[in-house]
This record gives structure tokens, C-alpha cells and sequence, in this order.
């Protein structure tokens, strides 16, 4: 079961459409916590009306159904992972390109670990294809932050191209987790190091004249 804290869902706002933007919240945080406890097939549309409190005849004006839920959800947890690369990356961890690239599919895997929702949602091998497709979307706008960084640290090409390259790393190391839940139930150790030469490698099709003479 998730710890409390670990939810960090936006909290709704004051205004003129307040209770709807609570009852928004509501249902992903109970979708959340529902992810928590159960296989994300064993879950209903309703459970998460229920867990949040919300008539599910409500709730229907919200969300069209538990795919379009649990997309919801799954752009709320993709911004973990836009936060956690937006940091300052340490000096030691970004002395080359390939260094920065093994760190940001550690802090994918380190999210991965922490959040068992994100693991069911994103690389659980059961994600519904609606939700996969819009994670697809939320992919594309993380690829643009490693772009960015890569770009801050490193003279890395700006262009249409180049931020592709980094969205195709992401599904890349994501493919490589995903084996290694379905098989392990976790991300394990060897994997993980499996997901850094596979994305290193795809990457340095792009990125090998950044490398010392």
C-alpha cells in the first residue's frame, strides 16, 4: 500500500467551479490509492467513485470512463517525472553525456520504485491502449525537458529531430522496466542496467561527437 504522502495530486482551488474541481481530485486520488492495493484489471469505475466519495452518476461527468480516469492519472504522474529531471543535475553525474543519460534512467526507475501506481499505469504490461496512448502524449513532454537539460549541460542539436531522439529513449529504457515488472514484479538491478546500454546505445547515434577525442 502507498504511504499517504506519496499521492501529491494538485489540490483543488478556490472558485466559482470549486466542487467540481474536488470532485476531480477526489477520483484521481482515489484511483491513486485504489492502484495501491489492487491489480489495475480488478478495478471498476465504480470502486473509484465509491473510495472518493462521489456518486457514480457524478462522477460520470467528469470522466467518460476508468480508461479516461486512469489517463487523467497517468498526465498527474508524468509530471513527477518532468519535475524530478527539471533538478540540477551533480557535477559528478554530468562530466559526459553518457553519465547524464545513465542518471536520468536512474531517476525514471527511482520514480518507478516509489510510485506502484505509475508502475501499474505506465509500465505494469496491463495498461489499458487508451492510457497507453496518452502516456505516449505525456512521454513527448518529458522527452522535451531531457532535451532541454541535455542542451543546458551539453551542445546538443535543437531541433525537431533531436527532441524526437529523447522521446524514443524514454520508450526505449521504459520498454526495457516494463519487461523487467512483468517478469520480476519490480525493476531489477540487471535490468536497469540493461535500460541504460540499450538507451546509451540509441543515443549515441545522436550524441557519439559529444565524446572526448
Amino acid at each position: 500500500m502507498c504511504p499517504r504522502q506519496q499521492v501529491g495530486l494538485r489540490k483543488a482551488h478556490t472558485g466559482t467551479q470549486q466542487r467540481g474541481r474536488e470532485r476531480r481530485h477526489l477520483l484521481l486520488e482515489a484511483a491513486y490509492e485504489l492502484l495501491c492495493e489492487r491489480d489495475i484489471e480488478e478495478i471498476t469505475f465504480r470502486d473509484i467513485a465509491a473510495r472518493a466519495g462521489v456518486p457514480e452518476g457524478s462522477a460520470y461527468h467528469f470522466y467518460a470512463n476508468r480508461y479516461d480516469l486512469f489517463a487523467a492519472l497517468a498526465k498527474e504522474l508524468s509530471e513527477r517525472f518532468v519535475a524530478a529531471h527539471q533538478r540540477r543535475v551533480p557535477a559528478r553525474l554530468r562530466r559526459s553525456w553518457r553519465d547524464l543519460a545513465a542518471y536520468m534512467v536512474e531517476v525514471g526507475a527511482r520514480i518507478y520504485a516509489e510510485n506502484p501506481p505509475a508502475r501499474q499505469l505506465l509500465i505494469g504490461g496491463k495498461t489499458p491502449p487508451e492510457v497507453k496512448n496518452a502516456d505516449r502524449i505525456n512521454d513527448r513532454v518529458v522527452g522535451d525537458v531531457m532535451h532541454r537539460v541535455f542542451a543546458h549541460y551539453f551542445d546538443v542539436p535543437d531541433s525537431d529531430e533531436m527532441r524526437a531522439a529523447f522521446y524514443y529513449f524514454i520508450e526505449i529504457t521504459d520498454l526495457l522496466f516494463t519487461l523487467s515488472v512483468i517478469e520480476h514484479g519490480e525493476i531489477t538491478s540487471t535490468m536497469l542496467a540493461e535500460a541504460k546500454r540499450a538507451g546509451i546505445g540509441y543515443l549515441a547515434n545522436y550524441l557519439a561527437d559529444l565524446d572526448p577525442d
